[in-house]
């Protein structure tokens, strides 16, 4: 019944022309029985052409498993591949927004002067070097009292020291001279005594003749007492003479032995005698210019020890001075000119800002996450940093895990300026600094490696248990 309703539609039999009434039952049968012969007619023709489609279906996975099916795997897999890329990416623990970023260095006054330009632009964005001078500052109230106080010390101690050694030198000179009169002196004092010990000599000589005549004489005299030819008294005055002589040789000889004092005495340069002093006047004039020549010589050995140490004060004053005084401002690091703060021939004080430098060097990249994703960070956890728009990935590591709290470091960018996620995170990428370009404001994506976690809690739960153990 239910297959007779949904074929009705299809019967093609309409009739327009008027039936009768005698006539209408005999048209109703023709009528289904036109529509069970339809309706026989469709099943066969679908068991017919079952057979037929399982045919199909055979030859179709025929058709499958050979060269078209091969192709079409190919282009399964690359498919598959394709969406596994961004499916990947997609359940990557990754940043919501990050920027490359770095540090503002202050560079300020050291002294008070005016400021003049050494470089030829200063200006927002320009390129600088390390070491590059941008500045210089000019302070012409430094105090220089104490560096002129040393100079002058410096100039009379070396004024004195010049006397002092002109003195040395001409005493000197008046030392030769009075080494040269006590050399004569001593020298003729010797020959002086050398001739008087053979006067003496000659003397003795004399004297022991005189003796010899005395003794024939008292001899003669005593014989001719005996036969009293002469007098007792003449007797008497040959003893006497006698005893004279000898006494005449003895004193000779005792001359002779002083005589031979005095003479070593003198080739010692030591003088022995009744009208004069161990030493001549010559020779106590020399002892005295040696002793002034030894005081001005220490005299001369002193400045030049105090000026040797003046000296080093004053190069360090001079270079105090030299500090206080004029002063190069330059570039502390690799980067680029942030800000200025002065112009040319303004005066500064000491302290004062002039410049702000960006450290390209020391770039970093700032981050902000989403709370699952910050929970699952620590510091020195691996990390990839890539650029927006390029395809390489930098390396890095979390280096400040900042949280809800923005970092206080004097960044170029402010950490609040990430407003997508509100947890803040900072990674180090040393391949940033060594690009020559400063890439600080560029934006891109860090990818946090969490596959390190097992590791490292394992890490931590070996270095909890070996310090129980201890």
């Amino acid at each position: 019944m239910s297959i007779w309703k949904s074929e009705q539609p299809q019967s093609p039999i309409q009739d327009s022309a008027p039936q009768t009434p005698a006539s209408q039952p005999a048209d109703s049968v023709s009528r289904l029985k036109k529509i069970d012969d339809d309706l026989r007619e469709q099943l066969l023709r679908k068991h017919n052409e079952a057979p037929t489609k399982s045919v199909g279906l055979r030859q179709r996975f025929k058709d499958f498993t050979g060269r078209k099916g091969a192709k079409s795997l190919i282009a399964i897999l690359v498919a598959l591949a394709l969406g596994w890329i961004p499916l990947q990416r997609l359940l990557a623990t990754t940043s919501a927004e990050a920027t490359v970023n770095a540090r503002l260095i202050n560079v300020r006054a050291p002294i008070d002067g005016k400021v003049a330009l050494i470089a030829p632009t200063i200006s927002i964005g320009t390129e600088v070097e390390a070491g590059e001078k941008l500045l210089h500052i000019t302070n012409i109230r430094a105090d220089r009292g104490r560096l002129d106080d040393l100079r002058r010390t410096i100039n009379a101690l070396t004024t004195d020291m010049n006397a002092s050694e002109k003195r040395v030198a001409q005493l000197k000179g008046i030392e030769a001279n009075l080494v040269e009169q006590r050399n004569a002196f001593q020298e003729g004092r010797i020959k002086q005594l050398e001739a008087r010990a053979s006067e003496l000599e000659v003397q003795v000589s004399s004297a022991e003749a005189l003796h010899e005549d005395a003794r024939q004489a008292m001899e003669r005299a005593k014989k001719l007492n005996v036969t009293g030819s002469q007098t007792i008294a003449t007797l008497l005055h040959a003893e006497r003479d006698f005893k004279t002589s000898q006494l005449a040789i003895e004193a000779a000889k005792i001359r002779i032995e002083g005589n031979k004092i005095e003479l070593d005495a003198a080739k010692k340069g030591l003088f022995v005698g009744d009208s004069y002093n161990d030493l001549p006047r010559s020779a106590q004039r020399l002892d005295e210019i040696r002793q002034q020549i030894l005081d001005a010589s220490a005299r001369v050995e002193e400045n030049k020890g105090r000026l040797a140490y003046l000296e080093k004060e004053l190069a360090t004053e001079s270079e105090l001075f030299s500090t206080h005084s004029t002063s190069d401002i330059v570039a502390p690091v690799r980067g680029r000119i942030w800000d200025t703060l002065t112009a040319r021939g303004e005066e500064v004080r000491t302290g004062q800002d002039l410049l702000r430098i960006l450290d390209c060097a020391g770039a970093v990249v700032t981050a902000t996450v989403s709370e699952s994703v910050y929970n699952k960070l620590w510091v020195g956890q691996p990390a990839q940093f890539r650029l927006r728009g390029e395809r390489k990935d930098y390396a890095g590591s979390v280096v400040g895990l900042t949280g809800l709290t923005a970092a206080g470091s004097n960044f170029a960018i402010e950490q609040t300026a990430l407003t997508r996620e509100p947890y803040h995170v900072t990674i180090a990428v040393p391949a940033l600094a060594e690009r020559q370009e400063c890439e600080v404001g560029r934006t891109g994506q860090v990818t946090f490696d969490t596959s390190a976690s097992a590791e490292r809690g394992t890490n931590i739960k070996t270095a909890d248990a070996a310090a129980r153990r201890s």
